[in-house]
């Protein structure tokens, strides 16, 4: 009898220390794991980089403030790219046309992307819908009347990152998870190793 009189207790203890494991994580996501440039290919042409992008981000008035449902919906989530930390990026990957693939990755934080996930999750706006994800990491896909014939956007939410490639090539987000994974040479580690890009900081 005693044993499952136990039961609850176990139960409550286990899920208390869930619970802290999991704010544990997002207070304190390790500062490599929201390293902007480690999804970034080692062979990509850094175009900006960036604390504070509110200027840079004004260079595109239209994204996020049209006058559509969709655009009225995320007008929030642009202003919280606008106070982040961001880096921009073209890579040659070779796609389907030759274009080179637009890459950019903000900073969000541990807490800030796991509800911005559970929101895509649970109440997605229009023209945004879920993609083949990797491995623990969902992946969505963005389409809008807007954006070119030849655009696929993809992104994903990571430890602390918002990750998106804008290319011909619906399959460049998974290339810049694997670097993300170390699958692949990153762009943190050719700047640590001392290269000196021309960039926009």
């Amino acid at each position: 009898m005693s044993f499952f009189l136990m039961k609850p207790f176990w139960v409550v203890v286990f899920s208390v220390l869930l619970l802290s494991v999991t704010l544990f994580s997002l207070l304190f996501t390790p500062s490599a794991a929201q390293n902007r440039l480690r999804p970034i290919p080692a062979h990509a042409q850094l175009v900006y980089n960036n604390q504070n992008p509110d200027w840079f981000l004004s260079f595109f008035p239209s994204f996020g403030k049209m006058d559509d449902g969709f655009s009225k919906h995320w007008k929030k989530k642009f202003q919280t790219l606008e106070k982040n930390p961001l880096a921009v990026a073209t890579v040659p990957f070779n796609g389907r046309e030759g274009r080179d693939t637009w890459v950019a990755v903000s900073e969000l934080g541990g807490l800030t992307a796991l509800l911005f996930r559970w929101q895509l999750l649970l109440f997605p706006p229009e023209g945004v819908t879920p993609s083949r994800a990797y491995a623990v990491w969902p992946v969505w896909k963005l389409e809008h009347p807007a954006l070119p014939a030849w655009a696929r956007v993809r992104f994903a939410l990571t430890d602390g990152l918002l990750i998106c490639s804008i290319s011909d090539d619906s399959h460049d987000i998974y290339k810049l998870l694997d670097t993300l994974d170390g699958r692949a040479a990153s762009l943190a580690n050719r700047r640590i190793g001392g290269w000196n890009d021309g960039i926009l900081e």
